[in-house]
């Protein structure tokens, strides 16, 4: 056995353990920043008791409302609260396909927070007496299902624009009561 022969054990063996841990430190910083890539962006919007509230607007308009919906969304929009967009069954399908392709195009932010939404099928009856509050307790109902993080409900027509952004609005309401 010569000495070529004693060093090329060793040196083989530490150069198979070092590709080793070259390899696995490689594939593990990889996979780990591929685990990273896929997470959703960590979300800004504070919820909870020293978090300001939240609200559940439902939107509702009739006929021919839906460009007034949209400005009425706009004006009170906050990535913090949840939207419902509702027109009445004497709205055409169509009018509502268009409300739902504006509220996305209108804002980038609408569509990276996912807090609107627009009635597909409303139910037919009239504003006022049971019809009107069986679509407003529908609607509440729909908001809680999609989410249960608001603190208080506010419904506001077409006709409605409002003259305070809800940071405006915020040192009139009290905290919700426990």
């Amino acid at each position: 056995m010569g000495a070529a022969d004693k060093w090329l054990l060793p040196l083989v063996s530490v150069s198979f353990v070092s590709l080793m841990l070259f390899l696995s430190a490689l594939s593990g910083y990889s996979a780990s920043s591929a685990l990273f890539a896929r997470l959703p962006p960590p979300s800004y919007v504070r919820r909870g008791a020293a978090a300001p509230p939240s609200f559940a607007y439902l939107l509702s308009g009739g006929r021919g409302d839906g460009r007034r919906l949209l400005r009425l969304l706009l004006a009170v929009y906050h990535p913090r609260n949840q939207y419902l967009l509702h027109l009445s069954a004497d709205a055409p399908e169509a009018e509502r396909l268009d409300l739902a392709a504006a509220v996305a195009r209108a804002a980038p932010a609408i569509t990276a927070f996912g807090n609107v939404d627009v009635v597909g099928r409303p139910a037919a009856g009239t504003p006022m007496g049971s019809s009107g509050l069986a679509a407003t307790l529908r609607a509440a109902a729909a908001l809680l299902r999609l989410d249960a993080e608001w603190d208080w409900f506010v419904t506001l027509s077409a006709a409605d624009y409002p003259l305070l952004t809800q940071d405006g609005k915020i040192p009139n309401v009290s905290p919700p009561p426990i």
